[in-house]
């Protein structure tokens, strides 16, 4: 009810963390029991180690601040990162359901025991913290099934809006490509035979050519990406260079090469408008060296980013909302058995991927 009133969590989560705080609890209280009966077992220690004597006191305060901060350092940390995890119910009913089942019947066996043989009393106690260690790191495993599961969900609408944004750029570029050679062989008419302001015709004449020159690297979807990232950095004063040879790359699946690019280009593409336009630029390199394809994307970076299991921190606030397409280009990258490596130096975002290409192609 405490928890409740003072987090704004779900019932299931709360009762989740319940059973963590009172598994740290317990396995506080049996620690403190095994050390004060061993010292007990010295009968010269007995008056220091009798109920609310000051040692016996500061052994209990002491057992409670060792078991909190070793908790706290190696389950607590891992769980505080999973954080946003959604557990199910039946999850936390699970956890709660163990913690009164089991805690009375250790509870009392113990303390029966006790009166007949300290060794097996200290040995149930032991036993006992070994459980309670062992359902906290299977509390810390459920936190970080849920959130790939979250991850997994999120990934997979992603996926479908991709496809259906493939599509859309499709068709657009190939409107425009028609709409443009139209308009090509229009101005070349009005050249020959009309008295047209020629600067006017080479002004508009340049500004087809831009929306006109699609990119073509010996696959079509690579080539549909390129080319609606080509125009989106022209668009925003963001000097785009490519070399790429995409011949090879016909192994990959479309929505896979669509992804990977996409996700890449869209994220260069989104920080270098957040830099002065002198500053902007992307550069792309995809080439096929010892069956071996290589891609290299790089832009102009400022300051210091935080690498954490490999890819970037988001440094965005909402970071629960972000960061799923570095997860879907390492996805994408293992799929293929291939190798992913971030970097950020001189100055510069650097993203290498290596991916082996099959003996058929």
């Amino acid at each position: 009810g405490g928890l409740l009133c003072c987090f704004e969590e779900k019932l299931s989560n709360v009762l989740f963390y319940f059973s963590s705080g009172f598994a740290t609890w317990y396995i506080s209280d049996r620690l403190f029991l095994v050390i004060a009966s061993i010292c007990r077992l010295n009968s010269s220690l007995v008056p220091y180690f009798t109920e609310r004597t000051p040692s016996h006191i500061l052994l209990y305060i002491t057992c409670f601040l060792a078991v909190y901060l070793f908790i706290y350092f190696t389950v607590g940390k891992k769980m505080h990162a999973l954080g946003d995890s959604e557990i199910p119910m039946q999850n936390a009913l699970l956890f709660l359901l163990l913690d009164c089942m089991l805690t009375p019947i250790f509870y009392f066996e113990s303390g029966a025991i006790s009166q007949y043989n300290i060794f097996f009393y200290n040995l149930l106690n032991i036993g006992e913290i070994i459980f309670y260690i062992f359902m906290l790191l299977l509390q810390v495993q459920m936190l970080a099934a849920a959130k790939d599961r979250v991850e997994i969900s999120t990934m997979k609408k992603l996926w479908v809006e991709e496809q259906k944004q493939y599509q859309l750029v499709k068709e657009n570029i190939d409107a425009i490509n028609i709409k443009c050679h139209d308009l090509k062989h229009q101005i070349r008419h009005l050249r020959e035979t009309g008295r047209v302001d020629q600067a006017y015709l080479d002004s508009l004449e340049e500004s087809v050519n831009l929306y006109n020159s699609a990119v073509r690297t010996g696959n079509e979807t690579l080539d549909v990406v390129l080319t609606d990232k080509r125009l989106h950095c022209a668009t925003h004063n963001i000097q785009f260079t490519c070399i790429a040879d995409g011949a090879k790359m016909n192994f990959m699946e479309v929505m896979d090469i669509y992804s990977l690019f996409g996700n890449m280009l869209d994220n260069a593409i989104e920080y270098e408008m957040g830099l002065p336009p002198a500053m902007r630029f992307i550069h792309l390199s995809v080439k096929c060296t010892n069956r071996m394809l290589v891609i290299h994307v790089e832009n102009h970076f400022e300051g210091k980013l935080e690498i954490r299991d490999g890819l970037p921190v988001t440094t965005k606030r909402n970071n629960g909302d972000h960061g799923y397409g570095m997860l879907s280009i390492r996805r994408i990258v293992q799929k293929y058995d291939g190798n992913l490596v971030i970097s950020t130096d001189s100055q510069l975002f650097q993203v290498n991927i290596v991916i082996p290409v099959p003996e058929l192609q």
